[in-house]
């Protein structure tokens, strides 16, 4: 189980911020998400300490089979997070379809909040909820990814990551199957860094805790 931490003082706050490894990476993407996440998750280092968390827009069910087939691709084990599972460290979680997934801190570590979808709500899982509730946790420590898809999901989650002073890449226009949730996010100012998908990928493999 990840604990919690003292917050941006930690034993490496002597890295710069663009160098300093990330506890958490979460990843919001939707249309063109499936292929995108089987091409940049696998180049994962094996035996990090990062901990991974994916909101893709998918039905329900369709989420642990999606899991499944990660998992064969993935150094690291991939699993659908249930309500209270502990957020492991050098692991990869994909967010249940049709549910609104969260991460919370229940003593001694964080946990999976996973609650059915209200009504009102358009997107589950959603990015901005999945990403909010990391910003809150991790604060610099954390990294927000927000890859092909349609609509504005995930910018308010990048917006709560950068408030937090976490890192912040959206998916180039090159690479997107479908630009409409990155372009909100650099249209916004929210993305620290845009880079086509193989960069992300080495991206995020760089900012991996060993």
């Amino acid at each position: 189980m990840i604990e919690p931490g003292p917050g941006p003082e930690r034993k490496d706050a002597r890295l710069l911020p663009e160098n300093r490894p990330a506890d958490l990476i979460v990843i919001g993407c939707s249309a063109g998400g499936p292929m995108a996440l089987q091409e940049i998750l696998p180049h994962l280092p094996r035996g990090t300490l990062t901990t991974v968390v994916v909101a893709q827009h998918m039905p329900k069910r369709f989420t642990a089979l999606f899991a499944e087939r990660l998992d064969r691709l993935c150094s690291l084990p991939v699993t659908e997070p249930k309500d209270g599972d502990p957020v492991a460290p050098g692991r990869i979680y994909v967010a249940a379809g049709g549910r609104q997934t969260t991460v919370d801190r229940l003593a001694p570590g964080i946990v999976f909040r996973v609650r059915p979808r209200d009504s009102s709500e358009r997107y589950a899982p959603s990015a901005d909820q999945l990403m909010s509730s990391v910003a809150g946790l991790f604060g610099p420590r954390a990294l927000a990814v927000l890859m092909t898809g349609m609509g504005g999901d995930g910018v308010e989650g990048l917006r709560a990551i950068k408030e937090r002073r976490g890192r912040t890449i959206a998916e180039s226009e090159a690479t997107a199957a479908v630009f409409g949730m990155p372009r909100g996010a650099i249209r916004a100012g929210l993305a620290d860094r845009v880079l086509p998908r193989r960069e992300i990928a080495l991206e995020m493999a760089r900012l991996c805790r060993r």
